[in-house]
């Protein structure tokens, strides 16, 4: 596990003045970021929360910085054992499947073992990870962080498989490594019913429904440390713009062709199409490459990325793409409070109560970590919001129309959430 990064503020001035340095050039900067960063603290059994704060620059920058290395190949189903289509149906004797989902939880800590835990009392057939293991899901990291192999600093943390297995999307963090780990490392211990999954994108195949997950991680990093510093990485020319891969979109109209065999669909994916809070990013062109697959067709779309629990309202894409967005990333990593721009008219409701905040142990005021339990029976689709207290915070279902629309209806509201309405 990385280390933390020491309490006392370092001037970027001075930084810069270092790296002008006729004398001792890029190893004077090298020097001062090893410089910013402390030893493990061995207090807990596990990594603080703390430590991934987004305000704790020095501590991503410097992981990136050891990690920078080429980007791996992109995987394909082509030439492969089966082509990343899965069919999941219920447990014998079973007339529903239950899958318990979280995003952005790679963290180790024991907010995300907590989580790991309470997907697992679920019983779940299937559990769903929707990327980003931290802080650049490196072999170590996703060892630690993922697998729950021993570390000789923290106890390690294990993700959740159900019954019939497990998937998991890849995130821009794993990118920050170049994503080979993600591939040799993660991909191997993931599968369902014996079938590994091969790539880092997917369809499940239910007999009503079907789980559509797209990797918007690939093309997510930009320029290396640049794509990470707040107003600078908003530059187009700097972020990554999430667009799908080629392969993703021909294996989308040769192996699944959602427009030929329309069903209800739920899709996944790392990355939010649209944001309601200030200092995040929107990335449109996953939807603008598949749009061309959901004409007359409403979908379920849920990401992560941005750490928090949001709602937004049903939208429609210049591309005629229409669905409900759900952010879910809220997983692992701190949900840091922030006021959300209502003059978007898209946010339906999200966990932003003062009231359901705590303080971290450097006094930090955080929210709620979280997961969602989702359970298809018949043709209805229920997703069970939760928090890491197991507070249920909303119970919504989406049931298909004959006209390719989506019915939502609210089954259970504690009035939890707050909505800006």
């Amino acid at each position: 596990m990385p280390d933390p990064v020491s309490h006392k503020r370092k001037d970027p001035k001075r930084l810069y003045r270092l790296s002008k340095s006729p004398v001792f050039g890029r190893l004077a900067v090298v020097n001062h970021f090893k410089s910013a960063v402390s030893k493990v603290d061995p207090r807990g059994e596990y990594p603080k929360l703390s430590l991934f704060l987004s305000r704790r620059l020095w501590t991503w920058i410097w992981q990136y910085i050891k990690n920078l290395g080429p980007r791996t190949k992109f995987r394909t189903y082509e030439n492969a054992p089966h082509n990343g289509v899965y069919q999941l149906k219920p447990a014998p004797g079973a007339s529903r499947i239950q899958i318990a989902l979280a995003g952005d939880w790679g963290t180790g800590t024991d907010e995300a073992a907590k989580i790991a835990t309470l997907m697992s009392a679920t019983n779940p057939d299937l559990t769903l990870h929707l990327g980003d293991v931290y802080y650049v899901g490196n072999k170590s990291e996703i060892e630690e962080n993922f697998l729950g192999r021993k570390n000789p600093d923290f106890l390690p943390v294990k993700w959740s498989h159900g019954a019939q297995g497990s998937f998991s999307l890849i995130g821009n963090h794993e990118l920050y490594a170049g994503g080979g780990p993600y591939y040799t490392v993660l991909l191997p211990t993931l599968g369902m019913n014996g079938q590994k999954q091969l790539a880092s994108f997917f369809c499940l195949e239910l007999d009503h429904w079907r789980i559509l997950a797209l990797d918007t991680g690939y093309n997510s990093s930009g320029w290396p440390i640049l794509s990470q510093i707040p107003g600078i990485k908003n530059i187009p020319i700097v972020g990554g713009d999430c667009h799908l891969e080629k392969p993703v979109l021909d294996w989308l109209r040769t192996q699944v062709a959602p427009d030929k065999n329309k069903k209800a669909t739920l899709i996944l994916s790392h990355h939010q199409y649209l944001t309601a809070f200030p200092g995040e990013q929107e990335y449109p062109r996953a939807a603008q490459q598949i749009a061309e697959f959901f004409k007359d067709q409403e979908v379920l779309w849920i990401w992560g990325h941005e750490h928090r629990l949001a709602f937004y309202n049903r939208v429609t894409t210049p591309e005629w793409l229409t669905f409900y967005g759900r952010c879910v990333g809220h997983s692992g990593m701190p949900v840091e409070p922030a006021t959300p721009d209502l003059s978007k008219g898209t946010l339906l409701c999200y966990d932003g109560d003062p009231n359901r905040t705590h303080k971290l142990d450097d006094g930090t005021v955080v929210g709620q970590n979280g997961f969602v339990n989702l359970t298809f029976e018949g043709t209805d689709l229920t997703l069970d919001y939760r928090d890491i207290d197991n507070i249920q915070l909303l119970v919504e279902r989406f049931t298909p129309n004959a006209d390719g629309t989506l019915q939502r209806t609210v089954v259970t509201d504690p009035a939890v959430l707050w909505s800006p309405h």
